[in-house]
């Protein structure tokens, strides 16, 4: 008889666990809406808002769809404008991709404060979205070269900026394809022999301010 009492305190206990779990259940759908999942969404969304270029610099895609947190630009145009293309001998995207990314980073805050946000699209391609979400451009890392693109109808402070976002892009990929000691085989870029593509696509932009 002196081994029920424990089991007794342990029914009982279990009893009022489950009595506890019944009550907590019941108050996270008070209000007519379920609590977790509500703070899920919100954890989702705030994800969404926090992700940068950075974390997919090595590999790591972001998953985002269509919401109103998206960081594409309201008026997305069907067709984008092709700014410049420049093409290469050989490439290797993974290389260029991180390279390219800190380079991004770094110019997030030209002029000022937040006025661009980089993103990464897929393993080849980089975005830059200008803080009135009127218009971003995209760099593509293809077999053959890079390409950068317009997507959206641009505001006149986005074009003012973009020419110079550009023109520090083009001073990387420049660094990239002919600085260092590096062989021909090694560098993450190879230009084609004939031509300077460098300038060639330099000369589509405004002319870098002074």
């Amino acid at each position: 008889m002196m081994t029920s009492k424990p089991m007794a305190h342990r029914v009982i206990g279990s009893l009022l666990m489950c009595l506890l779990v019944v009550k907590l259940c019941a108050s996270f759908q008070s209000g007519g809406r379920n609590v977790l999942p509500h703070c899920r969404r919100h954890a989702l969304a705030q994800n969404r808002r926090d992700t940068s270029l950075a974390a997919g610099l090595f590999g790591k895609k972001e998953q985002e769809g269509p919401s109103s947190t998206s960081t594409q630009p309201q008026a997305d145009a069907p067709i984008p404008t092709r700014l410049f293309n420049i093409p290469a001998k050989s490439i290797k995207p993974g290389g260029m991709r991180v390279v390219l990314g800190f380079s991004l980073i770094g110019l997030q805050n030209t002029p000022d404060q937040g006025s661009w946000k980089a993103n990464q699209s897929s393993d080849t391609v980089l975005d830059m979205v200008f803080r009135d979400n009127s218009a971003m451009f995209s760099i593509t890392l293809g077999d053959d070269g890079i390409s950068v693109d317009r997507y959206g109808t641009p505001s006149l402070p986005y074009l003012l900026q973009e020419s110079v976002i550009l023109h520090s892009v083009l001073d990387e990929i420049d660094s990239i394809a002919n600085e260092g000691d590096a062989e021909a085989q090694d560098r993450l870029l190879q230009l084609e022999e004939e031509g300077d593509a460098i300038e060639e696509a330099r000369s589509t932009l405004p002319a870098r301010p002074q």
